[in-house]
């Protein structure tokens, strides 16, 4: 049994403000820490689950921030960008079940450092009418390809979207959300025990647990961007339409098409910025 790993840095347990997820400062690297922390908890608790191997994708910002020398030797790791998957690249559909570590709620929502790929870009995405965060989206993709979302890592607000789009995956709150950058949260080290404890029962499970998703194709994308010159940039493309100074909308055949033109998005906007 194959199972992938996804982990972000938002959703970590004593991270609440954006220094701690840009390169370049001492909060950083305390927080980089404990994303490693937290994913080595959940590659424990899968192979504790019954896993025979296990794929670590590093999904934050530059996509290359967890400590490598302190991840779990067992695992490989997904590292780098651009990637054509962004978060889930590297899943195919031989796995039996996606984890996601350390995510966060959608763009529009309340919670912790809340936003959907790019705080940067998108103030909303919604996918055939659905808000849709970062798990919509890639476990989304997951699901497509047959494979089941089992568990999933963050702050409570991201636990209700999770109830909601995707019902069968066990949530792990590891901190309660009083603001954007600020919470109650667990210490580290009980974080990594109910993560490891619940990727654990999720990856025993998994068997039994069938692949969902909120949206099915064809996809009906509507953004909402940050700034208008960001809008003015996507309307440039012949297959988006405009429908006001800070939307746009497009038509997706798969998730994974969904998330190339995002991810595409995401970049102009950085190149703007």
């Amino acid at each position: 049994m194959h199972i992938f790993i996804s982990v972000d840095i938002e959703g970590v347990a004593g991270v609440n403000e954006g220094l701690q997820g840009q390169r370049g400062n001492a909060e950083y690297e305390v927080a980089r820490r404990l994303m490693t922390e937290e994913a080595n908890a959940a590659i424990r608790g899968a192979f504790a689950g019954g896993a025979v191997a296990v794929t670590v994708a590093d999904s934050h910002g530059p996509m290359r921030n967890m400590i490598a020398g302190a991840l779990d030797p067992r695992a490989r790791l997904v590292s780098g960008r651009p990637r054509p998957l962004s978060m889930i690249e590297g899943v195919r559909a031989a796995h039996a079940g996606v984890v996601l570590i350390g995510y966060h709620a959608a763009a529009d929502n309340f919670g912790v450092l809340a936003h959907t790929i790019s705080g940067l870009a998108f103030r909303r995405i919604e996918m055939n009418g659905v808000r849709a965060g970062e798990p919509t989206l890639f476990a989304g993709h997951a699901a497509e390809l047959g494979v089941p979302l089992l568990a999933v890592s963050g702050d409570d607000q991201l636990g209700a979207e999770i109830a909601e789009q995707f019902p069968a995956a066990r949530f792990i709150e590891v901190k309660r959300a009083i603001g954007a950058s600020a919470s109650e949260s667990l210490s580290p080290q009980e974080a990594c025990a109910l993560i490891e404890d619940g990727v654990r029962q999720a990856v025993e499970g998994a068997r039994q647990t069938r692949a969902q998703a909120p949206c099915t194709p064809p996809l009906a994308v509507t953004v909402g961007f940050c700034r208008q010159n960001q809008a003015d940039a996507a309307a440039l493309m012949p297959f988006v339409e405009r429908t006001g100074a800070l939307d746009v909308r497009f038509t997706a055949n798969s998730h994974a098409e969904a998330i190339g033109v995002l991810s595409g998005f995401a970049l102009m906007a950085a190149g703007l910025a």
